[in-house]
């Protein structure tokens, strides 16, 4: 890998980037107001022209909007490509440094300027009702995020419901970019996982739509248990499968993936009785939550024929909301070739996913995918990593059908 000819054309490209940008702010106005009146370049006339179009102010807001969210992602990758390049010269270095925090730092940042200007609070999912526990199936169920917020309301009675929601997924961030960038140093040198970061923010931001306690929840469950997953860490693993399913009841996908990850390398037996514990503590974790607030139903029907109709009759919206989250899912493609087994089987995750939208989800709604996040970012690492002679450290060699338990049992010889 040519390094000073990647940098050079960082530079090239961000500065290409930054007169494309200060365009668009300065004269997108005027362009969007000419095509409003049918005088600009014929496509964009006819991407306007419409009978029941909205008055030229939201075009307008809405141009200014994905401005500002391509400007934070461009901003994002131009820090961590240039990070990753200096990184790329020399030697791989042991633990942290201040620059790894710095990076933290802006992924958060960035993480909560997109939650707070690009989110919205939705009919079905009113914050405050959600957080009385009076939301309708499925939604009254997944509460770990609820609690920071009731505890935060409770030790300031003066924030509001909101406000409340957006400091505890500021908590959900910083978990979730802690559980990603462990979960990435699996794939890539420890030294450029922030990197996995970086691709978890970019894979995330089109799928928000409206707030929910449980999106991001969602990412950090599956990036911590596939970490020790893969890791055969069965102790936190566990622990946070029972605490997951309080999140979103998704977890049960990891049961699938345990099974198909050790399938081969796990006598049958004891496969068996690792999936029988899984579901028991899964089952114990959603009866208890079902005692604890009582509902008619575990969630919303109709969503067969809904998806039905979508797919048949509202195509174009419905690649317009999965378009970006295909292109990701195209660059994650080019990992698979350089990817571990265990990290190709877990790919299983996305059908489970699949089935689960055309049952129960809507698939105008990106963020029904959010589970297979950390899988797509370590499958572009494994693709990175092989193109820039980075590879992870190999993982600690457990013998076959068994796990390790860190700090509490040292493993036999």
């Amino acid at each position: 890998m040519n390094l000073a000819r990647l940098r050079s054309q960082l530079v090239l490209f961000s500065l290409l980037a930054l007169v494309v940008f200060s365009w668009c702010f300065l004269a997108g106005g005027t362009l969007m107001a000419e095509a409003y009146q049918g005088r600009s370049w014929p496509p964009f006339n006819k991407l306007l022209a419409r009978a029941d179009r909205p008055p030229l102010d939201f075009y307008i807001a809405r141009m200014q909007a994905v401005l500002s969210l391509c400007l934070i992602l461009w901003s994002t990758f131009t820090l961590t490509a240039a990070l990753a390049l200096y990184r790329l010269r020399r030697p791989v270095a042991a633990g942290s440094d201040w620059l790894d925090h710095a990076m933290f730092a802006v992924y958060t940042a960035a993480f909560g300027y997109i939650l707070l200007h690009f989110g919205t609070e939705r009919s079905w999912y009113v914050i405050d009702q959600i957080m009385a526990y009076q939301g309708t199936p499925p939604f009254q169920h997944r509460v770990m995020f609820i609690f920071p917020a009731q505890l935060l309301q409770y030790a300031m009675p003066q924030l509001g419901a909101i406000e409340a929601y957006l400091w505890s997924q500021l908590l959900a961030v910083v978990l979730m970019l802690w559980a990603v960038r462990r979960f990435a140093t699996l794939f890539i040198r420890s030294d450029l996982a922030f990197i996995g970061q970086f691709l978890v923010l970019c894979m995330w931001a089109p799928t928000l739509s409206y707030y929910t306690f449980y999106d991001i929840g969602i990412i950090f469950v599956y990036a911590f248990c596939l970490y020790h997953l893969m890791r055969r860490e069965l102790l936190p693993y566990l622990a946070m499968l029972v605490a997951g399913t309080f999140n979103h009841e998704i977890t049960l996908f990891l049961i699938v993936a345990s099974a198909v990850v050790f399938l081969g390398s796990m006598s049958l037996r004891s496969l068996a009785a690792l999936l029988a514990l899984q579901l028991l503590l899964y089952c114990l974790a959603r009866m208890l939550m079902f005692y604890l607030l009582p509902a008619h139903q575990a969630w919303e029907g109709g969503k067969l024929a809904f998806n039905l109709n979508l797919l048949l009759h509202e195509t174009r919206g419905l690649m317009y909301n999965l378009g970006p989250l295909l292109l990701w899912y195209g660059l994650a493609a080019t990992g698979w070739r350089h990817a571990p087994p265990f990290l190709r089987r877990c790919t299983l995750i996305l059908p489970c996913l699949l089935a689960m939208t055309a049952l129960v989800g809507q698939f105008n709604e990106a963020r029904q995918f959010d589970a297979f996040i950390p899988v797509a970012m370590a499958l572009m690492l494994c693709s990175l990593s092989a193109r820039a002679g980075a590879p992870a450290a190999p993982l600690p060699v457990a013998e076959a059908g068994t796990w390790s338990f860190p700090r509490f049992v040292k493993p036999s010889p």
